[in-house]
């Protein structure tokens, strides 16, 4: 009896651990997409306080996304730096004296963004709930952790898109360049939109 007893006991633990180990290994399904370069955007804003900003674009160079539960829980995004261009008012078009242009080499220096060592800045998703992922944003050759706030979050067969935003801190990544103005204070912050469309991976 105590055999019988001793024996069901041994089954039902290795039943059970069985199951236990089945339950660990589960994981939710995890779909890829390459980021659809052409149909995808990024634009920038920055603001002297109180006077007057900038916005514009920049290119993405590649992309990847990966999602899971219609969320987004990975990715990379490349940026081509040297394709910067104010988007902003009338008098930065070239027509008007070519200041578009003048805008734009200075933001290709090193007292910006300092293209020419630099032709690229990248954003990694390392951690993602609903509505925000965090991740490391490399600007200038340095990268610091930043929040990206997801928006319009749309996944089907055809592919994923979303808007996502974040502000990060010039000042931190080496962008220190002060007005020459001496009443005109050029903001730390600068705002950076993502409109991703990205199509399954092959």
């Amino acid at each position: 009896m105590n055999k019988s007893i001793f024996a069901a006991a041994a089954i039902a633990l290795v039943a059970a651990s069985c199951s236990n180990n089945a339950e660990e290994v589960v994981a939710t399904e995890t779909a890829a997409y390459t980021v659809d370069v052409a149909a995808s955007n990024v634009e920038w804003k920055g603001e002297v306080i109180g006077v007057y900003g900038h916005n514009g674009a920049v290119k993405l160079a590649s992309g990847t996304v990966e999602v899971a539960d219609s969320a987004l829980v990975g990715g990379t995004f490349t940026i081509d730096m040297t394709s910067i261009w104010p988007t902003d008012s009338a008098s930065y078009k070239d027509q008007d004296g070519g200041r578009a242009s003048d805008l734009v080499g200075h933001l290709t220096t090193d007292d910006f963004f300092g293209i020419d060592s630099f032709p690229t800045a990248t954003f990694e998703i390392v951690t993602a709930t609903t509505d925000k992922v965090t991740g490391k944003l490399t600007v200038k050759g340095v990268t610091v952790d930043e929040e990206l706030e997801i928006t319009n979050m749309t996944v089907s067969e055809s592919g994923v898109s979303f808007t996502g935003t974040l502000v990060f801190d010039r000042q931190k990544h080496g962008v220190s360049w002060k007005h020459f103005v001496k009443d005109y204070v050029l903001s730390d912050d600068i705002t950076i939109t993502f409109t991703v469309v990205a199509t399954p991976a092959a």
